[in-house]
């Protein structure tokens, strides 16, 4: 079966050759004009088509193709950003066979390609199909509801100007989230990664994004420790209700930050989670009034590994205690929070996990280019790291550069 992705974004047409390569043939195209000209002279077998392009955009491309009667039943899938109500109906009203918002789920657009070939090579299993399909839409619309609880990418940009965010839920709902927000001159970062995969862990992680939100934004608390002891309270509240052993033994992991603008101190507390900092030229950092040493370093940056305590968030009695780390930061210096889904993630030649010390390597080499390219290399590397092995946890991974 051959693909054709139409994309004016290199990085989303490398994204999409990534996902399918393995099991189709693909070719693109930069823009509409240029997908019709290839559709007329070699029909593929299925377009991916974006909407926001130039000379001709995914409309008139979409419009195009089911006027003509040699190719008007080549399938047509919409992959765009623009997933309001009027977009849909006009895409559906002008024959798009179906619909994937970005950003995109490996899970739904390997499930949409594999329903829509199925259905062309034997409309008999329809009926059988058609049952699958809306339990899988079942899993998309809560897919939808989970992600809309995520920071949008301007909110993100606003608080956090210089930064990146990598999302790669493991199914089509997960554990992993991270939350944001800004009180005046504070700013306050989480990054969770709760108890499990799939269903379960996806209910932790609302009932933990949900408590933050009141907790943060009702009482007004961004004070790490604080904010990490509250929240396990909530989640008491909410689960020690139930005398299912399953339900009450769930929890989460998490690292919790507050960066205070008007004296460029971080304050950190990690909840089984740690945090890396990478610093130019000085080879140490202030950690609580105390010097701490780099742990790594490559040609003049320098990388911290801060750890945080073997403390989860859950209803077991608490086991050891969470510790405040006030950090003083210098101009351009790097946090990256992230959850164990990159670190754990199995693959390579000899099927290893990534491991932390392969991930603070990887920031190092990099640590000469933008939070943006920085992005674009870590998920390469993972791609290439990952090959043929299922990805094997939800993996979260955010850098911020503080100036």
């Amino acid at each position: 079966m051959r693909i054709l992705i139409v994309d004016d974004e290199p990085i989303n047409v490398l994204l999409l050759e990534s996902l399918l390569k393995s099991k189709y043939d693909t070719d693109s195209a930069e823009n509409g004009l240029e997908a019709y000209k290839k559709i007329t002279e070699n029909p593929p077998d299925i377009v991916l088509l974006d909407v926001l392009m130039p000379y001709m955009d995914g409309f008139e491309t979409l419009e195009k193709i089911k006027k003509n009667k040699n190719l008007s039943n080549i399938i047509v899938i919409m992959v765009t950003a623009k997933v309001e109500k009027d977009d849909v109906k006009k895409a559906m009203q002008l024959g798009a066979d179906n619909y994937i918002k970005k950003p995109i789920d490996a899970t739904e657009l390997y499930t949409k390609i594999d329903i829509h070939a199925r259905l062309k090579q034997t409309e008999d299993q329809v009926n059988e199909y058609q049952v699958y399909a809306n339990i899988h839409e079942s899993m998309i619309t809560a897919q939808r509801i989970q992600q809309s609880l995520l920071p949008d990418k301007q909110s993100f940009s606003r608080i956090f100007p210089n930064s990146f965010t990598l999302f790669k839920p493991r199914d089509l709902i997960g554990g992993d989230f991270y939350f944001i927000a800004q009180k005046l001159n504070k700013k306050f970062i989480c990054v969770s990664d709760s108890t499990g995969h799939g269903v379960p862990a996806a209910l932790i992680s609302i009932l933990a994004y949900m408590g933050l939100n009141y907790i943060v934004h009702k009482n007004n608390v961004t004070s790490p420790l604080q904010v990490a002891h509250n929240l396990r309270a909530e989640l008491i509240n909410h689960l020690a209700r139930s005398t299912d052993t399953y339900a009450s033994g769930n929890g989460l992991d998490a690292a919790f930050c507050e960066y205070n603008e008007l004296d460029n101190t971080l304050n950190f507390v990690g909840a089984g989670r740690p945090i890396i900092i990478v610093r130019k030229e000085k080879n140490y950092l202030l950690v609580n009034g105390q010097k701490v040493n780099a742990l790594m370093h490559k040609d003049d940056y320098h990388l911290f590994y801060i750890r945080g305590d073997f403390v989860s968030l859950d209803i077991e009695p608490e086991i050891g205690v969470l510790n405040n780390h006030e950090i003083q930061l210098e101009n351009e210096d790097t946090v990256y929070l992230f959850s164990d889904g990159i670190t754990d993630q199995f693959g390579g030649s000899e099927e290893k996990k990534f491991s932390k010390k392969k991930l603070m390597n990887l920031l190092l080499e990099s640590q000469s280019k933008s939070l943006k390219s920085q992005k674009l290399i870590l998920y390469k590397e993972l791609e290439r790291w990952t090959q043929n092995h299922a990805q094997t946890d939800d993996i979260v991974i955010i850098g911020i550069k503080f100036s």
